[in-house]
């Protein structure tokens, strides 16, 4: 009996554990974007720098391969059109599908001759992130008291029913 009410509480664990390391991933992906965008904005504003070498600082620390594969495209298919180049890209799994929508409309702006408009895209982008980030963080630690609630209760749960 108490052995059920133990794997119950231990299965909500596991499960909270889960979310958990899946909001950590997001977390660390939005944070590595917001750092990338931070750069890409630099290059853009302080030396007005060609696209190829904004992605590249883009992509300098973090192990973005979105950007590095953006770099390789226009290398190999500059012909392409924005879209067809953003589509074929390998985005992270972990970002949903709006966060991938102000990225891929962020990046599809650096293609504007306008630096007003480069900039723009990339503050606007950036501020999202930050946005995304802390509802990730909030959601994290939301969820974590909730499988801690719901394990005790299902292992309560479970002990009550048996006895």
């Amino acid at each position: 009996m108490i052995a059920l009410a133990v794997l119950g509480a231990v299965a909500c664990v596991a499960l909270g554990i889960n979310a958990a390391g899946r909001l950590n991933r997001r977390e660390a992906a939005l944070r590595a974007w917001e750092n990338a965008l931070l750069r890409m904005d630099a290059a853009v504003n302080h030396s007005a720098a060609p696209l190829e070498e904004v992605l590249r600082r883009g992509a300098a620390d973090d192990n973005l391969p979105v950007l590095t594969g953006l770099m390789q495209r226009l290398n190999t298919m500059p012909a392409s059109s924005t879209d067809e180049l953003l589509d074929g890209l390998p985005w992270e799994d972990t970002l949903l599908p709006p966060e991938l929508g102000t990225l891929k409309d962020c990046l599809s702006s650096l293609f504007s001759p306008s630096l007003q408009t480069q900039s723009q895209a990339l503050a606007y982008a950036q501020s999202e992130c930050r946005m995304y980030r802390q509802s990730c963080c909030e959601a994290r630690e939301k969820n974590a008291r909730l499988y801690i609630s719901l394990g005790w209760l299902g292992g309560a749960a479970v002990f009550i029913l048996l006895c």
